[in-house]
């Protein structure tokens, strides 16, 4: 009459892959950084273009220089105001673009007709000595670079024609139009989508590690419902079908007795033999679940760090040991690899076993430690006798005589249990 505990297959917490050193939050400060340091160098490759306004003679009024630099340098701070917004939120909401992307925008319009009437084109075709053409790329390349944390390639690759239709008006208007400036105008356009599509590829792969950290999240939350849902149902089938019972025979046996029936207190006897029955098989129910082998556990843990992203290495064989001894082990395997893959960062996970005939060693290190204390690399905070966290699992390696040992180093998070490998040894 007992009814076994369905099983189901885990569902392990997604992660950002383990090559992605630090996680969802590393990579996304590594790019957020690289960009917010190649931004100023927009005014560095403004440089090019004022050795090519050495060549010209007489060089534009100091006036009009300090009016394109002081257009050039709000133009820097708006590429980074605009690169930061980017990152956190859309540039693009309700179909109006946010206030950096206009003043991005103004700033660029600004650098350009400056540019134009400022600067003067090559005294040749030679592309490397106009300045104005130099100063307009520059401009085009870091704009559109900027708008690329938050627009699609495929539209900057059109804004961007801009710089090199721009470029060839102005070549054509003063005369030094030829075969050349078509493949200078092409060589300027090819150079600002090769830097706007650098930083697309780097927005895109902060994208999709922020789209696998929401996955993780979520998987977390249906693996506790599935778990939920299948111990929902197994106490329906055990409890349900008992309880009904128990109902029916409740209702013969009082009715019995109001007639005076003898028969009455015999099905309370079948009653009460129903109930005790019943009881057996929630605990059978209740251990089914509760009960751990070490081998299955580290078999487990294996493949949900693997499909959670981080990488584990298994060390060592399972030694024979007594079932106190090999159930305490796997209850630490259990609760460690769980709250690595909640609660951590971790992008690998080492799991060796030892034995040297006396005792057996278990030792789980990862690399998830962030700031908050233990919780974030492990195991949490103690909790009541008998559940999990560190207090339930020394008092389960205790009654096994055994110990637990938890230290944590840099971004190191280490697990040492040891039981003895003698079933008389427990305590």
């Amino acid at each position: 009459m007992t009814s076994e505990p369905t099983t189901a297959p885990r569902t392990a917490s997604h992660r950002p892959a383990a090559s992605l050193a630090g996680g969802a939050r590393g990579v996304e400060i590594y790019t957020r950084i690289s960009l917010y340091l190649f931004v100023p160098l927009e005014g560095f490759f403004y440089l090019y273009a004022v050795v090519a306004l050495a060549e010209h003679d007489p060089l534009p009024s100091a006036v009009a220089l300090g009016a394109l630099a002081v257009a050039a340098l709000v133009h820097i701070g708006t590429a980074f105001a605009t690169v930061h917004v980017g990152f956190d939120r859309p540039l693009v909401a309700g179909g109006r673009l946010h206030p950096v992307v206009i003043a991005l925008l103004v700033a660029t319009a600004a650098v350009v007709v400056l540019a134009l009437v400022v600067l003067p084109g090559a005294p040749d075709d030679a592309l490397g000595r106009d300045a104005r053409a130099l100063t307009i790329a520059v401009c085009g390349a870091a704009t559109c670079g900027a708008l690329a944390t938050g627009f699609a390639m495929r539209t900057l690759a059109v804004v961007a024609l801009w710089v090199p239709v721009v470029v060839l008006v102005t070549w054509v208007l003063d005369g030094s139009f030829s075969g050349g400036a078509v493949v200078g105008a092409v060589f300027l356009y090819a150079l600002v989508l090769f830097w706007t599509g650098t930083v697309r590829i780097s927005m895109w792969i902060v994208e999709v590690v922020r789209e696998l950290e929401a996955s993780r999240e979520v998987a977390g939350r249906l693996a506790v419902a599935e778990e939920r849902l299948r111990i929902s149902r197994d106490m329906h089938d055990v409890v349900g079908r008992a309880l009904s019972a128990v109902a029916v025979k409740s209702d013969l046996s009082a009715a019995l007795a109001r007639r005076g029936d003898p028969r009455a207190a015999e099905e309370m006897d079948e009653v009460r033999t129903l109930a005790q029955e019943s009881l057996r098989e929630v605990r059978g129910v209740v251990a089914g679940y509760r009960s751990t082998d070490l081998a299955t556990e580290l078999a487990g843990a294996r493949s949900v760090l693997r499909a959670a992203g981080i990488a584990v290495r298994v060390i060592g064989a399972v030694p024979p040991l007594g079932t106190p001894q090999q159930e305490a082990l796997a209850w630490v395997v259990r609760e460690a690899v769980t709250n690595v893959v909640r609660h951590s960062r971790a992008t690998e996970c080492r799991l060796e076993l030892d034995d040297d005939g006396a005792t057996t060693e278990l030792r789980i290190v990862n690399d998830g430690v962030v700031s908050g204390g233990s919780d974030a690399a492990g195991l949490g905070e103690p909790r009541a006798p008998g559940g999990t966290g560190l207090a339930g699992l020394r008092e389960r390696l205790a009654a096994a005589g055994g110990t637990l040992d938890v230290t944590a180093h840099g971004d190191r998070f280490t697990v040492v249990a040891r039981v003895p490998n003698a079933p008389g040894a427990a305590a």
